[in-house]
């Protein structure tokens, strides 16, 4: 027998009351698994009160995992599994990760554990890191940002709060196309989408040509964090070699014959890692192979504004009369990286077909930050904060090129002079085999490099090491590379023997 009691005064209601009665049998063992409940009318009867108030409150406990419920059968209280409040760490998981996950998920598991911080060396040497592609916070313009959020969250108000456009905050897609015609770049707001940075806006392009089969050319050296998004992808990459002048046209034109990619993927500004810009002259002629094989360009301008030495050379996007160049860009290697703000630049169609495909995964950017980013760029923040990015990496950029000279051996390394940006990107000479283990050898000098094989998606057999200033200062740039020249001594001192 089921005794419930109901509170006529109550001002709950009374199928509430019904539920939290059977509830708390249940919950106190009072009620067991697999016991029958009354009928819904006999329970009705007993209490006093109408059927499909029972039925009500039957249906509410189904829902909630605390009664099976079948057509012409007595309600049965569910075995239910326990809430777990302690776990156990060290048990092994049902699923074996390994094999149960993609291929691909295991590529990118070892990027990131490629890149993954290095073990400290010597507590008592603090590491300098030419690591990082982030940003120096002490440089952010943290109080003009925080007075732009004052001043959108007062003017907007409430409407920032919902998902906002598909595409991105309109306004801001406006300040874009204006910031863009710097660059001699002609494209309207529809033809925009904000993304979560440059690295989203590379996974939608992969993501909409992703099919069996397909293959991108990329440079045979290129961002480390794009080659898992191809593995993800499907996607098959056509390694195309880079010369000190970019990427080899000749070798494109001859693999173009032999296998149609369906994308070219290039860095023609400051190419990460190199540090590579390419002259006017290859930027019209990659244009043109393109344009004869109706083949799109994915034009990665990530460092597109830090050109602070000679001469500036324009976009490919520039030169798109065809519109076949697809142009992606980002506020995260200028400003702010957790704003995680970038955009892409195409055709219209091209831009619609990426939206509908981020709207399944992301829906909407962070309107919020958006509306503060727009607001930062019309009150003339964002050309101000450059020139004095252009001011102080002109010098941090002289100060480790100086460095390098006076401290690294010309037999031990060598590096082209970047023309812009934060990157050096060395080649050593032939060491000692086995090579040394290089994270331990720089840990231990309180140095960090980011290594070169992590930036191949082949194995490149020479040893290379990127050096980024992004983070240091002229005082930590002179002693980073001290320290750096004191660990090739170490390795080249070895290999004399």
């Amino acid at each position: 027998m089921l005794l419930l009691n109901l509170d006529e005064k109550s001002r709950e209601p009374k199928y509430h009351q019904v539920l939290e009665g059977i509830r708390s049998r249940i919950e106190d063992r009072t009620l067991l698994p697999g016991e029958r409940l009354p009928s819904t009318r006999r329970l009705a009867e007993t209490l006093g009160v109408h059927r499909s108030t029972i039925a009500l409150a039957y249906q509410e406990l189904w829902s909630l995992d605390f009664l099976d419920l079948r057509p012409g059968a007595r309600a049965r209280v569910r075995e239910r599994l326990q809430i777990v409040t302690t776990v156990d760490r060290t048990a092994k998981s049902l699923i074996e990760w390994q094999a149960t996950a993609s291929k691909a998920s295991e590529s990118a598991l070892n990027s990131h554990r490629l890149v993954s911080p290095v073990t400290k060396g010597d507590e008592s040497l603090p590491a300098i890191s030419f690591r990082s592609l982030d940003m120096d916070h002490r440089l952010f313009p943290l109080e003009n940002f925080r007075s732009c959020l004052t001043r959108i969250t007062k003017k907007h108000g409430a409407a920032l709060l919902g998902y906002g456009d598909h595409a991105g905050f309109l306004p801001l897609r406006e300040s874009i196309a204006r910031r863009l015609q710097c660059h001699s770049i002609s494209v309207t707001a529809d033809e925009i989408m904000i993304t979560s940075g440059a690295q989203q806006a590379i996974d939608l392009v992969f993501r909409m040509l992703a099919s069996p089969g397909r293959a991108v050319a990329i440079e045979s050296l290129t961002y480390s964090h794009m080659l898992p998004l191809l593995r993800l992808s499907g996607l098959q990459p056509i390694e195309i070699p880079i010369r000190s002048d970019g990427m080899d046209l000749e070798y494109l034109e001859r693999m173009i014959g032999k296998e149609k990619p369906a994308l070219i993927y290039t860095m023609p500004t400051f190419h990460n890692p190199t540090g590579v810009s390419t002259d006017q002259a290859h930027r019209e002629r990659l244009l043109s192979i393109c344009e004869r094989h109706r083949i799109p360009i994915l034009e990665d301008a990530f460092e597109e504004e830090m050109k602070y030495f000679g001469k500036v050379v324009l976009p490919i996007k520039s030169m798109d009369s065809r519109r076949i160049v697809i142009y992606c860009g980002t506020f995260s290697k200028v400003l702010f990286p957790g704003v995680r703000i970038g955009w892409i630049a195409a055709e219209r169609e091209c831009i619609e077909r990426l939206v509908g495909i981020r709207c399944f995964s992301d829906l909407a950017p962070n309107t919020i930050l958006q509306a503060a980013m727009d607001e930062f760029c019309r009150n003339g923040y964002y050309d101000r904060h450059i020139n004095r990015m252009h001011r102080i990496y002109r010098r941090r950029m002289q100060t480790a090129v100086r460095a390098l000279r006076e401290f690294i051996s010309p037999e031990w390394a060598e590096w082209t002079d970047p023309s812009g940006g934060y990157l050096i990107w060395l080649k050593l000479k032939p060491v000692s085999t086995p090579a040394p283990d290089w994270k331990s050898l720089f840990a231990a000098h309180g140095v960090q490099v980011a290594h070169g094989r992590q930036f191949f998606f082949s194995d490149p057999g020479d040893t290379y090491f990127r050096l980024s200033i992004s983070t240091l200062d002229e005082e930590e740039i002179v002693e980073g590379v001290r320290r750096l020249s004191r660990a090739l001594d170490h390795a080249y001192a070895k290999n004399q023997y």
